[in-house]
């Protein structure tokens, strides 16, 4: 069975609590807006703009979440090398759930503005996937992330211990 680094765990970790939070303020949202039901569906403007920002959150996560400059040559250990390397992971991983949270985040205001709970369903039914396939610290992601840090030729040890939960 392979090993799994305490940075991996640690980061493994952190993001499932960040998940955690999407559900727990849907919940929540519902004591405040779904007082009298679910209320009817919104106008199709207020779904619209909150999908486009799911569209433009994957977009930019695609496009520049994983970039990173290569790792430099060095007499560096292997174990400093794989320290660096999860650091500029975790530092991408935060910026990408940044992004893609932004998306729940923007059906907030705007489920005031529509008087609808369908609003936060909608921005949690885009930010739950959304996150699970661009901000989790699985093999997807360390191995795309890796694939930056070894485009110089030095090996990042990223994805040398990878272990999905």
């Amino acid at each position: 069975m392979p090993t799994v680094s305490p940075a991996q765990r640690s980061l493994t970790t952190t993001a499932s609590a960040l998940l955690g939070a999407i559900p727990l303020i849907t919940l929540t949202m519902w004591f405040v807006l779904a007082a009298d039901g679910i209320g009817d569906f919104p106008p199709t403007w207020a779904p619209s703009f909150v999908l486009l920002a799911a569209a433009l959150a994957y977009a930019f996560c695609e496009l520049a979440g994983f970039r990173t400059p290569p790792l430099q040559h060095s007499d560096r250990p292997p174990a400093e090398v794989e320290a660096e390397s999860w650091r500029r992971f975790t530092a991408s991983t935060f910026v990408r759930f940044a992004v893609c949270e932004a998306v729940f985040l923007i059906s907030m205001p705007l489920a005031f503005v529509v008087d609808s709970f369908w609003m936060i369903l909608i921005g949690a039914v885009l930010a739950v996937p959304l996150f699970l396939w661009e901000v989790w610290p699985g093999a997807r992601n360390q191995q795309r992330f890796a694939a930056a840090l070894e485009a110089g030729g030095i090996p990042s040890h990223l994805t040398g211990r990878v272990q999905d939960y």
